[in-house]
């Protein structure tokens, strides 16, 4: 049975608090990426927007974004002319396990919103680890007059978004912007 969702995930960023490229970094004995990779259900169609890597499975397609290192939003506007279905999950491989808290996002999506993102343990919404509807994103992309260097946040203030409070998994929403988190993650 196909999914009635896609993941979108974003790996083609300049990693410039990182120093190197964080799609990459080791954690668990595994890459960020593939740590995602893994946690999205095989029967889910994936876009990854960034490096081609020659070990994707069939369903994921690549995709760079325009221009390049042009920021997420551009990421997205790139990543969504490959989504097909209309709910897509928009990920980033800094944050390995937020595919776990889709099908909690997915369950609570009610028809009169246009994206469900969590809040973390500061209150602060969640973009990349979020459900979208495919068309709601398309429209808000079209109104802005670029998407290079845009904000996510230019690009939701258009959205009828609602907030998902997560319980008690803050892991879920673990994001490693540095070498010090990552190194903090790798000795928990």
């Amino acid at each position: 049975m196909a999914s009635n969702w896609s993941a979108l995930i974003l790996s083609g960023g300049t990693s410039g608090r990182f120093g190197s490229d964080k799609s990459e970094a080791k954690l668990e004995g595994r890459a960020l990426i593939d740590l995602v990779l893994d946690a999205i259900p095989g029967d889910v169609p994936v876009v990854v927007v960034g490096p081609n890597r020659l070990e994707f499975d069939s369903r994921v397609q690549v995709i760079q974004e325009q221009p390049p290192f042009g920021g997420p939003v551009a990421g997205i506007a790139a990543g969504i002319s490959l989504v097909k279905t209309e709910l897509v999950a928009i990920l980033a491989t800094d944050m390995p396990y937020a595919p776990s808290i889709l099908p909690l996002l997915i369950a609570n999506l009610d028809e009169e919103i246009d994206a469900i993102l969590p809040l973390d343990d500061s209150g602060f919404l969640q973009p990349f680890s979020g459900i979208y509807r495919r068309s709601a994103l398309a429209a808000a992309l079209e109104k802005l007059a670029t998407v290079d260097g845009e904000s996510m946040r230019n690009l939701v203030a258009d959205l009828r978004v609602k907030s998902f409070e997560l319980a008690g998994d803050a892991r879920a929403l673990l994001d490693i912007d540095t070498q010090d988190d990552l190194q903090r993650e790798v000795k928990a």
